[in-house]
């Protein structure tokens, strides 16, 4: 028995003892942290929202020029009246919004989803209604169904923000405001 351990066993723990620290030496790769390069093409700082505004900030830390970016995105550009503006900031409507969520399909074919919301704001800065733009006809709703998947992905992230409401005059005021998503995915 012992020299049937000898000759099987032994050399594996050997040989184990002499690979052992081979394998468990420490990684020499890191994955970088701020902007992505690979996997994702979201900055750390920008909204993935398809305008160059800093998510980080709020209405009164933007520029003038990230405002007139936020007003055109919603679509709200007099002067006089404040847009309804994501609070505290940009960044807590993209995780309401799920921005890494989103409709799971395979990547044989590019395939895009375009749906037009208008998003009602009341003077508390809560979303009061979302109506989905689109054909109707007879009531119903003409949108495919990644449409309404994808409008109603997005109408429960809006609902779930909080905004500034809008402002005319320094006074809080109910608004709306026009919400455009264009979703592509790989099928």
């Amino acid at each position: 028995m012992v020299i049937f351990l000898a000759r099987t066993v032994l050399p594996v723990v050997i040989a184990s003892c002499l690979l052992l620290p081979a394998y468990a030496s420490e990684a020499e790769y890191s994955i970088a942290v701020g902007d992505a390069r690979t996997g994702s093409s979201i900055s750390k700082n920008r909204a993935s929202l398809g305008i160059a505004v800093d998510v980080n900030k709020s209405w009164d830390e933007l520029s003038a020029n990230e405002q007139a970016l936020w007003r055109k995105f919603v679509d709200i550009t007099d002067e006089n009246v404040i847009p309804p503006f994501p609070s505290p900031n940009i960044r807590s409507l993209l995780r309401n919004l799920g921005v890494s969520r989103g409709i799971r399909m395979d990547n044989s074919m590019t395939h895009k989803e375009d749906v037009k919301l208008i998003v009602h704001v009341d003077e508390t800065g809560s979303v009061s209604a979302v109506d989905i733009l689109g054909a109707k006809n007879n009531g119903e709703l003409m949108l495919s169904d990644d449409q309404k998947i994808l409008a109603y992905t997005v109408i429960r992230g809006l609902q779930s923000t909080q905004f500034s409401p809008a402002r005319l005059d320094g006074a809080p005021v109910a608004s709306a405001f026009a919400y455009h998503i264009v979703h592509t995915t790989k099928r």
